[in-house]
């Protein structure tokens, strides 16, 4: 990652704003799931969030002056199915035989995981003290959520680690890849992909399509699919460009924070000493994992705006 004054700016800025819609997500998806089936709320929603950047590929197209380029459609596929249907279905299936409290403790794995893999895949050079910061971050995490809750290991509960596993492959592989486009059409294309696998499998399981009927909860659906999607991965892959694997995954630790907090001010809810001292926890590993960049690859993703 390059070390200038605005660069490091960008990189905080592009890591709190997707961290924080990130996070979003929870309260938001706690209202839609109200009113639609689970897998289906997925589909509509990345199907939704895929109508919202189509403008900005016509006008990016428009705008250019050079033929339609060729896209790396298997790259692109392999990036769909494992963030979007992968890290999502999982999840979402997982949470009909597990709580949500163990899911998102597991969910927060992905960036351990990512380490490991970028160890083993990548040979990245993780120092101990991002390692350290990491498992610290884990543990707040846990902390925030409430370690009692935990109790065995289910199916459900490798359900939802299977995502958080598919979600640090998606991670590597986008870090990793030489593919040359830009972050609009990377997020457009991986949506649409995993939003036809998601529901292929929604119509194999028999589970019926719904749309919310509230206007509550089509406001909920609407930030859930826009903002909190189209954005949140639109940045995630931003940032991924200007930092390493290891390094950006490790804030993916301050999505459940932000969740907590959001949480807290949508719905009333109490925080206690253990999340205090939780949010604590994350925020020492984060700053852990930040004083050591690892040694990744400088990106390959084209910068939004300079390859269609």
């Amino acid at each position: 990652m390059p070390h200038s004054h605005y660069d490091a700016k960008r990189y905080w800025l592009l890591i709190l704003a997707a961290t924080f819609l990130f996070g979003s997500t929870f309260p938001s998806s706690k209202i839609v799931l109200s009113e639609m089936p689970p897998l289906w709320a997925a589909v509509a929603r990345f199907l939704a969030a895929s109508a919202g950047i189509a403008p900005i590929l016509l006008w990016q197209r428009l705008r250019s002056s050079h033929a339609a380029p060729r896209r790396p459609w298997g790259m692109l596929a392999l990036i769909g199915l494992l963030q979007t249907a992968g890290a999502m279905g999982f999840l979402n299936i997982g949470l009909r035989s597990t709580t949500p409290a163990k899911a998102a403790i597991l969910m927060a794995c992905t960036p351990l995981i990512v380490a490991l893999l970028s160890r083993l895949a990548l040979k990245e050079k993780i120092h101990p003290l991002a390692g350290m910061g990491l498992i610290m971050a884990f543990f707040g995490v846990a902390m925030c959520i409430g370690l009692n809750k935990l109790d065995g290991f289910g199916t459900g509960d490798a359900l939802v680690l299977c995502g958080a596993a598919c979600w640090a492959a998606s991670t590597l592989v986008v870090k990793s890849s030489r593919i040359m486009v830009n972050v609009w059409v990377l997020t457009f294309w991986q949506m649409l992909v995993g939003s036809i696998f998601l529901a292929l499998l929604a119509w194999a399981g028999g589970e019926a399509p719904a749309l919310p009927h509230s206007e509550r909860v089509w406001m909920a659906f609407l930030w859930l699919a826009l903002p909190a999607t189209t954005g949140a991965m639109a940045l995630w892959f931003m940032a991924l460009e200007l930092g390493g694997a290891v390094r950006t995954s490790g804030f993916l630790f301050l999505s459940p924070l932000f969740a907590t907090l959001i949480s807290f001010a949508a719905f009333g809810y109490s925080l206690s000493m253990h999340e205090l001292a939780g949010g604590v926890l994350i925020g020492i590993g984060i700053y852990l994992v930040s004083k050591r960049p690892d040694t990744a690859r400088p990106p390959q993703t084209a910068a939004a705006g300079n390859k269609i």
